[in-house]
């Protein structure tokens, strides 16, 4: 019960398979529904579980008089846009870049596939402007009008739904954009998206790329949309947007649309925190297809630029880490090793248990290891869709792969033990992705709570928090529904976002100020149109990002006094990448303003439990496996549990939307809200420290993800950290990690060439007289010792252990942009010798004793015939490469201590014998 509404409030989740709906009743009582988003039975799920909850017959009209309003979250401009089915969309670009949003970065986001397929672009037609802005806001060429407007004459009639309008520089002055706009409006066009007025910032590609998205996605949310309010009627309606704030249907755009659902979750992770207390916590939404992670510590992480769908979108979202690992991942064995996913086998077929003819998943491993009770699932699968989950089938399909792994390593595991492993596997997967949004960021994830939600998270939660070293998971009633859930409790804000490109000082820090006034009083208009009566109550935040002159990455913190500003951008970025900032200038990149209603649409939900009228008996108890051993699990219903009860592991909690495994040195706790608190009793986590004959088919699969995970974290440092476009956007660079002789073990998905070669020059390093010891690090490009050519600068981390014994190497390569030579960026075609290509470096310390020598790369770099140009970026750059290789050593060193150095070493070695057998065997 919660204070009384006087009428029904809906908030509703729209998703790809289900449509979760979360009501308040005007008596204050929650109720809930979750039904398929598609069925030949309704025209629509959102507007079908509104009809069910009231008692509606079908396609009757929503009563005015019982709903207070409707708060949807939805896939529908996702799906669109993944699909690619949305509109017509006609693109007016700066004269000279017609296909400049088709090349976009340069950047190879699946480079080892070897049929690139490019998806087709969002436009259809597009006319070049003859006009130009230069980057200070001048006018450097007047736009030719009349060759515009005859340009454009013959699009009116050609079934365009949508006109996107972007020009160079139109951020910094829209005036050739406006004119643009004016023109098209008198040949008749009504649909025109101008770039400065959807996304006013810097950077072109993405700028127009968001512009297209809305362009392109407006017929389809605009469809949706008018459905929706034409079923509403006069009722008040509200979307979720991607960056967790609620917007009316005129404002709701395919840009912000595209983490609708998922941002919902994480408002409620917060919601949930804050209900239970907690500061930090890691959300960990586990689905049927994959996992969404997020984390809070006080303020929400927040991205700018996200690629989805294979194009890069700039509008703010919250930050959220997607793995393919979910219920219905696949489980394969590809003769050495144990993987899950990336693939799903979806609802249909979905997992073997459901009767369907669909394959091992992830569902299926835990239905096997006794983690999931047919009993408390409903009679709606096989055939005749009216059968309990088939284990039968389980046990069948497992006892044929299991028999396949023993064949193929002579090993003599049982279907229990395969069916742990799998399980492990996926742990080991999730827990990556929690990593990515804690640790990736400079966050201790020991310091946070984990809030479990998801259909599938109730029985892996207390395996991650062994993995991570987290000591409380929580578990909330609304756990199966928590994105509706968070849509309903999420409060009404408004936000806008300007670019300034300054540098950051403390003349400038005031006159931010005045900015800040200026669009305060603009966004105040906007609020003042969609909310009427007191603002009282109202918050009003202010953020700035700022990054150090010449780099790419920003970060955004809040803006108070200079000093305070500044400090927190300086803290923070040490945190990040583990050094502090270069000694350059600051800049100020962009300015961000929200104005945020108090919440009045849902009060917290707490589901009473009376303390002492439940049964402190379990109603059964069920079998659960572990792989070598098995116990019996008492069963308990989650309606029946008294706050006061303590409930020990292993154990199961069940009620009707969900599944909780409380795990062996694990105890849970319900409280008198329904929050059930799950504690680690012991400290003590899966290690193996023991060296190993021969390769486990589970920990080959696990140490493949950590190391090819290292690799992975090592290349966001980078990016994030250089200053030249070659590393920065174009992504040209590599990172890989070598073991001790400097044979490659693990890399990201770089570029081939550079790990082809790689391994040479570590050896190359290895075989040298180098000093070769802890704290000193190596810079290279020597073709005739593995370079691939000069500009190709390479830096080499040796790793040692606690004895000082050399274990492992890093190594970091990038494209700089000129390294000398007689022509910038090196390979003249009339060179005679290698000077005249650039300096070649071979093993200079460029780390000596845990200091930069700069002064050795100054020298180097400066001192020959044919001198680099630009030799501050050159060294930026390698500082970046420094900071990633860094950032490699530290994950491998938590490895050994996690695992110990001769397991690692094994493991090192057991992945290239298995890269050898899966090339063969290709």
């Amino acid at each position: 019960m919660n204070e009384p509404f006087p009428k029904w409030r809906f908030a509703i989740d729209r998703g790809g398979t289900f449509t979760d709906v979360v009501a308040v009743d005007p008596d204050g009582v929650f109720h809930t529904l979750k039904l398929l988003s598609e069925s030949p039975q309704y025209k629509d799920a959102s507007i079908e579980g509104i009809r069910r909850m009231l008692g509606l017959e079908a396609d009757k009209a929503l009563p005015e008089d019982r709903i207070g309003g409707i708060r949807l979250g939805t896939t529908v401009a996702t799906n669109a846009l993944l699909e690619r089915k949305g509109g017509k969309v006609a693109l007016l670009i700066t004269g000279g870049f017609a296909d400049l949003l088709d090349i976009g970065y340069q950047d190879r986001p699946d480079i080892f596939r070897l049929c690139i397929k490019k998806s087709p672009p969002l436009y259809s037609a597009v006319i070049e402007v003859d006009e130009r802005i230069d980057c200070d806001g001048r006018v450097a060429k007047e736009l030719d009008a009349v060759k515009l407007s005859r340009d454009m004459d013959g699009l009116i009639n050609s079934g365009f739904d949508a006109l996107a309008v972007i020009l160079m520089h139109s951020w910094k002055n829209p005036v050739h954009e406006l004119l643009c706009e004016r023109i098209a409006e008198r040949l008749g066009f009504s649909n025109i998206l101008v770039s400065h007025k959807t996304v006013n910032l810097i950077k072109i590609v993405s700028r127009g790329q968001s512009t297209l998205i809305d362009a392109y996605l407006g017929r389809v949310l605009r469809g949706y949309v008018r459905k929706i309010k034409r079923e509403a009627g006069n009722i008040p309606v509200e979307f979720m947007q991607s960056s967790g704030v609620l917007s009316p249907p005129p404002t709701f755009t395919g840009k912000s649309a595209l983490l609708s659902g998922p941002a919902g979750g994480v408002r409620a992770v917060v919601k949930v925190a804050e209900d239970a207390c907690i500061k930090k916590v890691i959300g960990f939404d586990m689905g049927g297809t994959s996992t969404d992670v997020s984390r809070f510590e006080g303020e929400f992480g927040h991205v700018y630029e996200k690629v989805v769908g294979g194009i890069p979108v700039q509008t703010e979202m919250l930050d959220i880490v997607t793995v393919a690992a979910g219920g219905g991942s696949l489980l394969n064995f590809d003769g050495q090793k144990m993987t899950v996913g990336p693939e799903s086998a979806g609802s249909d077929p979905g997992p073997a248990c459901y009767g369907f003819g669909g394959p091992l998943t992830l569902t299926d491993a835990n239905l096997l290891a006794g983690r999931l009770i047919p009993a408390y699932f409903p009679r709606t699968f096989g055939a005749g869709r009216n059968a309990p989950i088939d284990t039968r089938i389980v046990e069948e399909k497992f006892l044929l792969l299991t028999g396949e792994i023993n064949r193929a390593i002579g090993t003599s595991l049982n279907h229990h033990e395969v069916a742990a492993g799998f399980i492990r596997v996926a742990n080991e997967k999730m827990a990556m992705a929690i990593k990515e949004i804690s640790l990736a960021r400079g966050f201790d994830v020991r310091d946070y709570a984990l809030v479990c939600f998801g259909g599938a998270g109730g029985q892996h939660a207390c395996a991650l928090a062994s993995i991570l070293d987290i000591d409380t998971i929580i578990f909330h009633p609304m756990g199966s529904i928590m994105s509706a859930y968070g849509i309903g409790i999420a409060p009404p804000a408004w936000k806008t976002a300007r670019t300034v490109l300054t540098r950051y000082n403390s003349n400038v820090h005031l006159r931010i100020s005045d900015m800040f006034r200026e669009m305060g009083e603009r966004l105040a208009e906007k609020v003042s149109e969609s909310q009427s009566g007191s603002s009282r109550g109202y918050r009003v935040g202010r953020d700035v990002d700022l990054r150090p002159e010449g780099t790419d990455t920003f970060l955004t913190v809040r803006y108070t006094t200079f000093e305070e500003t500044l400090e927190r951008f300086r803290k923070n970025y040490r945190r990040l990448f583990g050094f502090s900032p270069p000694d350059t200038e600051v800049e100020v990149v962009n300015l961000r303003l929200e104005i945020q209603a108090p919440s009045e649409f849902f009060a917290s939900y707490k589901e009473r439990q009376d303390a002492g009228g439940g049964m402190r008996e379990p109603e059964s108890h069920r079998r659960v496996s572990y792989g070598k051993s098995a116990a019996e699990a008492p069963v308990y219903l989650r309606r029946t549990l008294t706050p006061d009860m303590k409930i020990k592991g292993p154990a199961f909690i069940v009620d009707s939307r969900s599944t909780v495994v409380i795990d062996p040195d694990f105890e849970g706790e319900i409280d008198k809200t329904g929050i059930i608190r799950v504690k680690r009793l012991s400290a003590k986590r899966a290690s193996v420290l023991t060296t190993a004959p021969k390769p486990d088919p589970v920990l080959l699969e696990v140490f493949n993800n950590l190391f090819m995970g290292v690799a992975t974290g090592m290349g966001i440092i980078l990016r994030k950290t250089a200053h030249s476009v070659n590393i920065k956007e174009r992504l040209d660079f590599s990172c890989a990690v070598f073991d001790t002789q400097g044979d490659l073990v693990a890399n990201a998905p770089h570029i081939p060439v550079h790990l082809g070669s790689m391994s040479d020059t570590v050896k190359a390093l290895r075989d040298s007289d180098s000093d070769i010891k802890p704290g000193n690090l190596f810079l290279t490009n020597n073709p005739y010792r593995g370079g691939s050519h000069l500009p190709d600068m390479t830096v080499i981390c040796p790793v040692f252990s606690e004895q000082g014994r050399l274990i492992f190497f890093t190594a970091a390569r990038g494209h700089h942009a000129d390294v000398g030579g007689v022509t910038p960026g090196s390979m003249p075609a009339t060179a005679s010798g290698i000077d005249e290509e650039g300096v070649l470096v071979d093993n200079l310390i460029l780390v000596r004793d845990g200091r930069f020598n700069e002064d050795a790369v100054r020298e180097a770099f400066g001192k020959h015939a044919f001198p680099v140009r630009d030799i501050p970026e050159r060294i930026s750059d390698l500082r970046a490469q420094v900071a990633a290789c860094h950032k490699g050593m530290n994950e491998l060193l938590q490895t050994v201590a996690r695992y110990g150095s001769g397991t690692v070493s094994d493991y090192m070695r057991y992945i290239r014998e298995n890269a050898e057998y899966s090339v063969k065997k290709a």
